[in-house]
């Protein structure tokens, strides 16, 4: 495929996206996927595939629920080629509760943080030096229960090293730099990383903390605009950014509302960011952003954006969760309903085909696809 025919399907793809009277953002296609497998263990025969999980905080908080994320973690591994898997993402709030003592009562589930962090690492240490993961952090896991403070437990499960295929500590690994926590610590929580396609583009990651803060922000802006990074397809992985109405959260000038940053004790002072802070202050004049995922809202647990950055390049921003879904917080629910989420760039070069899978549907016998526009759908993307 040469580079003048991948512009071609780029710009035609682009063609379909409709301009929405009275504004000036570009809102995604309903379109469907070409190809959702009757098998999915026979996965894809060509492209490359981002596993994405949404919230996972009810899969940790009762203890009848912790196998599930195991086995989405699970079904990963055993399909890393199949579907040629080379990232995992986590969206944030791997816990309910960062640091109590006692399991929380009141919906919010029967086990203590010990027990809640303990479930995420076993499930996510399926996936370790077989596969990079990486992860933004959420609002529960900080403070004791709700982002009370900018103390999290997230560093003592998943370290700077522990898994080598992101850092091994000694240069390898897909991580390029980290930015420091709200503790003045180097750490995950706010990281880039660079990956390889097989065709040859360059993925740059970045991935920050809850509601980030000024400086957290302030490091990744002058990471995107160092000239390396420059002509890669960028990606931002934050817990708030979309809202269920396709709008970035605080777009509307509405900072009171239910789940924005500037609601929590970690944002009241002004210090945090929503999604149209960082829409604003990092995404929309960076040169390389193409997509920006999220998790954290609820309502319809989906919606999703498109809008040019300064470059003209369109930015796709999808919210995708899953935590209401199966019973949500109910102590007859089932944490999510095992929803996970399966990008795949196309071979062609200028094609995203996002698809939602769910392996605990798939052991119940139904089908394992959310076949709505909503939930699986293509989009189109730069040529390298």
């Amino acid at each position: 495929m040469t580079h003048s025919l991948d512009r071609r399907m780029f710009l035609s793809g682009l063609a379909g996206l409709p301009l929405v009277a009275g504004t000036t953002h570009l809102m995604a296609t309903e379109t469907t996927p070409l190809h959702l497998p009757t098998d999915p263990s026979r996965g894809i025969r060509e492209g490359w595939t981002i596993a994405v999980f949404p919230d996972t905080q009810n899969y940790a908080k009762y203890g009848k629920n912790q196998v599930n994320f195991e086995r989405m973690c699970q079904w990963v591994a055993e399909h890393l080629d199949a579907w040629r898997i080379s990232l995992v993402m986590h969206e944030g709030d791997f816990v309910e509760q960062n640091n109590i003592a006692e399991g929380g009562g009141r919906g919010w589930g029967d086990q203590h943080s010990e027990s809640q962090w303990e479930s995420a690492k076993r499930a996510l240490s399926k996936l370790e030096d077989k596969v990079p993961v990486v992860f933004a952090t959420g609002n529960h896991d900080y403070g004791f229960r709700n982002a009370e403070t900018r103390e999290t437990q997230v560093n003592d499960y998943f370290p700077l090293n522990g898994n080598k295929l992101v850092s091994d500590g000694q240069g390898g690994g897909i991580l390029i730099e980290t930015g420091k926590n709200g503790l003045g610590q180097h750490s995950l929580e706010n990281a880039a990383y660079e990956v390889a396609l097989p065709d040859g583009r360059k993925l740059l990651v970045i991935a920050l903390e809850w509601g980030p803060r000024r400086e957290a922000v302030a490091w990744a802006k002058e990471l995107v605009h160092r000239e390396a990074y420059r002509n890669h397809t960028g990606m931002l992985l934050v817990h708030d950014f979309v809202t269920p109405e396709s709008k970035r959260d605080g777009q509307d000038g509405n900072r009171k509302r239910s789940g924005n940053p500037h609601t929590y004790p970690t944002g009241k002072q002004g210090n945090t960011h929503d999604g149209e802070d960082l829409w604003q202050s990092l995404v929309h004049d960076a040169p390389q952003f193409q997509l920006v995922l999220n998790g954290h809202e609820m309502g319809s647990h989906v919606g999703r954006r498109v809008d040019p950055n300064a470059f003209g390049t369109p930015v796709h921003q999808m919210l995708f969760n899953a935590q209401g879904l199966g019973g949500g917080s109910a102590e007859k629910g089932n944490g999510g309903d095992g929803w996970m989420r399966l990008l795949t760039f196309e071979p062609d070069g200028v094609t995203l085909t996002v698809r939602t899978f769910s392996p605990l549907k798939m052991d119940a016998g139904k089908s394992p696809w959310w076949n709505h526009p909503s939930w699986c759908f293509t989009l189109p993307l730069k040529p390298a």
